[in-house]
């Protein structure tokens, strides 16, 4: 992955970690974003353009309050391909109950944009999505 990529994944994941969403611009116009595992009814899906992403990510956001992002890991997996260690904190809007999760998002640039986003509830289904294991992801591999 070029040093182009990973600027652009960091600089995503530090408006995302702020609870700054807006970020559209670090996205191809024709992206394919899926969420991949949730257990929540309605949240798994794929949707493709900005503006279903956007939408997507809006219905997803709205059950949360102070929902941040954090990137734990950047993973660079050649060929354009990156893997997100995230860790998604924040309340339910509703209940108040505290959220902490590990997450995963696997993606793939052209360009310089993220051209698809995948989003995995479990953190282990990305990585054997990414071809890694547990381990490999802890000894930077």
């Amino acid at each position: 992955m070029s040093q182009e990529n990973l600027e652009v994944i960091r600089r995503l994941y530090e408006h995302w970690e702020r609870g700054d969403f807006s970020t559209t611009g670090f996205f191809d116009p024709e992206i394919v974003y899926s969420r991949i595992g949730t257990e929540t009814p309605g949240m798994e899906g794929e949707w493709r353009g900005l503006e279903e992403m956007s939408e997507g990510t809006r219905d997803y956001f709205r059950v949360f309050s102070d929902l941040r992002i954090e990137a734990e890991r950047i993973i660079d997996l050649g060929d354009d391909r990156v893997l997100v260690l995230t860790r998604q904190t924040g309340h339910g809007k509703l209940s108040g109950v505290p959220f902490d999760h590990q997450l995963g998002d696997l993606m793939t640039f052209r360009a310089g944009k993220i051209v698809t986003m995948d989003a995995y509830w479990h953190r282990a289904e990305a990585l054997e999505a990414a071809g890694l294991k547990e381990q490999d992801a802890r000894s930077g591999s």
